[in-house]
């Protein structure tokens, strides 16, 4: 069986300021998860691949690596 840990989101509005500094985040769009950025020049979230603007984002967690 596959286990996996719980994802610990936030609202949006709860993100500190400091995760605004162009790491990826895991964050939810609409209704899926998303690997994203905050994108200081457009002041918006951008997938990194693409950098396409991801324009409903509602909450955020940490990527956090294996334990």
């Amino acid at each position: 069986m596959i286990t996996a840990k719980h994802i610990a989101w936030e609202p949006i509005a709860t993100l500190p300021e400091d995760r605004k500094d162009g790491r990826r985040l895991l964050l939810w769009e609409t209704d899926l998860p998303v690997i994203g950025r905050w994108d200081s020049h457009r002041e918006g979230w951008e997938d990194p691949e693409s950098m396409h603007i991801l324009e409903e984002v509602t909450h955020w967690a940490d990527i956090n690596p294996p334990a």
